[in-house]
């Protein structure tokens, strides 16, 4: 009547699920950097607006603007930081990488120490 469950594949040949779920990984991860990591993407955020109490302004690409709440989790580190944020109309986990040569220097630091120790 059902499956017989035989380890994680139901059944088949081990081997034939590992290769399934890389390749699986392997379309997940292009589209994410299709989408939100190339600057060349139309959804690829272009600015960052930090407002008190962790709210975020984004702009994209293509002009689209979007209100995003900052999660706490962010990377912070000297030579970049990786913003952790959801935005306000729902949906997923989302991550915006900010490298230190894209910002003026003061700007960066104030980045760094906003989200090390909020306000």
């Amino acid at each position: 009547m059902g499956f017989v469950r035989e380890g994680c594949c139901y059944g088949r040949d081990p081997a034939g699920c590992v290769q399934g779920l890389l390749i699986l990984i392997w379309v997940a991860l292009l589209r994410a950097l299709r989408h939100e990591a190339w600057r060349q993407s139309p959804h690829a955020v272009t600015r960052v607006d930090l407002e008190g109490g962790g709210r975020l302004r984004l702009i994209t690409r293509n002009g689209q603007r979007s209100l995003g709440v900052l999660l706490p989790g962010s990377f912070v580190a000297p030579y970049g930081v990786i913003l952790r944020y959801r935005l306000v109309s729902g949906g997923t986990v989302r991550y915006c990488v900010v490298a230190r040569d894209a910002t003026h220097p003061d700007c960066n630091r104030i980045l760094r120490v906003l989200l090390r120790h909020p306000l």
